[in-house]
């Protein structure tokens, strides 16, 4: 059921209108029966229903056993059982075949006349959401940060909350609790917000997001006829179509909550403004950085082991460079299973960890180094145009990580690469470029609606546009919603040729 489909909208309609006319005890109940629809509704089979029940009851047992034992070392072995049956089904259902092509490539290396053949798994939709906020889950009960949940059902509920199995944002429960299970009224000011905020989604995914798929798709899939400037504006728009398509969805699932009355931790923040990729990342996707700081990244720098090696480093290194050499490991660790989360194979682990690393790292390195020349060369630093480099650097920089994130491997990422060096004849650019997968009116449609989307962005810094909008007279609001739908419903792109597999985060 995909967040764009007509059958996702009916859903949503019906379950909002049940929600608001039941008694509001029973509320949250009507909201777990819909997620379970949901959760199954692609997928139901002994299989997928056997991985949900692990993952709940694991949760749930560990997190009462680990609630009863909070003093002891008991806690902390519960503790461990628990994640490590989440995270080994995890890995059973998305890993293995990583495993199995690494055996592979290595009894290649050696000549070792032997294959594994690869296993495909069917794994229901969201689970690498829904497994890493159950074990956010069970280490904040751990620490102490709230009480155990022991109604089963409500943590079924906070498991399989229907809008966020797409594509997150990732929810922590101490922060969602009152809301997710409390009683709403019925409130017109949140259904206009609400709807206002699903319609821009839809227009970014609809209007922008699918028509620019169109064009990288036939770019990548035809490089010998599409190289050069093709592969090179591909690339380009290829970020601007995950971050639509994303963004997008997420805008989608946040009016829905905000209809029902459920408020959720935003996920992007004006990101392409950012001026290096460290703040690029702590405005793209806030949600997975936060939690994989919070339980991944500091735990793993004030462990015993990095505190150890914290300490001979200093001596070895002296105190400035010594301690950096924990902190960039941890860092390490951390983009590589960032790249893993995005999926089981090595163009992930490349796109979106190791080259995220690689940035940041010498991006603190040459910092200090950066300052200097420019204080001898005498650039102003504080300047317009200085950022504007920044950000454009930025933007570059993340593009050519995102082409091993769209490749379907490593290989097929070099090939890319290495097709954008062969330089087109102007001619045959022109020529050919609106055989690329789109014709002259979309590439006119698509510029305005970039425009538009580059006007909100801009207007976004000054605080939320919506906010701006709900102060306005009621006539000028349902204009604007109108406006959207019909540029929607006439620009968008759907049809025979609509692909709702190009919905680029659901496979995560």
């Amino acid at each position: 059921m995909n967040l764009v489909s007509l059958t996702f909208l009916i859903f949503c309609v019906i379950t909002i209108f049940i929600y608001f006319v039941i008694p509001k005890k029973y509320q949250w109940i009507i909201l777990l029966i819909s997620s379970l629809i949901f959760l199954f509704y692609n997928n139901l089979n002994i299989g997928t229903i056997i991985q949900a029940l692990i993952v709940l009851l694991s949760t749930y047992i560990s997190g009462i056993l680990i609630d009863k034992n909070l003093q002891t070392k008991k806690a902390k072995h519960v503790l461990i059982t628990g994640i490590l049956i989440i995270v080994g089904l995890l890995i059973y259902l998305k890993y293995t075949n990583l495993f199995l092509e690494s055996l592979n490539q290595i009894f290649n290396l050696f000549h070792i006349d032997y294959k594994f053949n690869l296993v495909y798994r069917n794994s229901l939709i969201g689970i690498s959401y829904y497994s890493l906020i159950m074990i956010s889950y069970l280490i904040d009960i751990y620490r102490g940060a709230y009480k155990v949940q022991k109604n089963i059902f409500k943590l079924a509920l906070f498991m399989s909350y229907f809008p966020i199995l797409s594509s997150g944002p990732f929810i922590r429960y101490n922060d969602i609790e009152k809301n997710l299970y409390g009683n709403h009224k019925f409130n017109y000011e949140r259904i206009c917000n609400g709807l206002l905020r699903i319609c821009w989604g839809l227009f970014k995914i609809l209007v922008i997001s699918i028509r620019i798929g169109y064009f990288v798709d036939t770019v990548y899939s035809n490089l010998t006829t599409f190289y050069g400037f093709f592969t090179i504006i591909a690339a380009l728009l290829f970020t601007l179509q995950l971050y639509t398509n994303f963004s997008g969805s997420i805008d989608v699932i946040m009016g829905i909550s905000e209809i029902i009355g459920i408020e959720l931790p935003e996920n992007f923040n004006i990101p392409f403004f950012s001026k290096t990729i460290t703040e690029f990342w702590r405005n793209w996707h806030i949600t997975l950085g936060a939690w994989l700081k919070d339980y991944i990244f500091y735990p793993l720098l004030k462990s015993n082991m990095m505190q150890s090696l914290n300490t001979k480093c200093k001596k070895l290194f002296g105190k400035k460079v010594g301690k950096k050499i924990p902190l960039y490991l941890s860092m390490l660790i951390m983009w590589i299973i960032i790249g893993m989360w995005h999926g089981g194979s090595y163009n992930f682990i490349v796109g979106s960890g190791l080259l995220q690393f690689i940035f940041i790292f010498f991006e603190d390195i040459l910092e200090p180094i950066v300052v200097k020349i420019n204080k001898k060369l005498g650039f102003n630093m504080n300047v317009f145009s200085y950022r504007l480099y920044q950000m454009i650097r930025t933007y570059l920089l993340f593009s050519f990580s995102m082409i091993f994130f769209r490749a379907e491997s490593v290989s097929k990422a070099v090939r890319i690469i290495r097709s954008m060096i062969i330089i087109n004849n102007p001619k045959i650019l022109l020529k050919s470029f609106f055989n690329a997968g789109l014709d002259a009116p979309d590439f006119l449609v698509l510029l305005v609606a970039i425009g538009i989307l580059f006007i909100v962005e801009i207007l976004s810094i000054k605080g939320s546009v919506r906010k701006q909008l709900s102060k306005q007279n009621i006539i000028f609001r349902w204009t604007i919603i109108y406006i959207l739908i019909f540029s929607i419903i006439i620009f968008g792109c759907y049809g025979a040729g609509y692909d709702a597999a190009t919905f680029i985060y659901q496979q995560f």
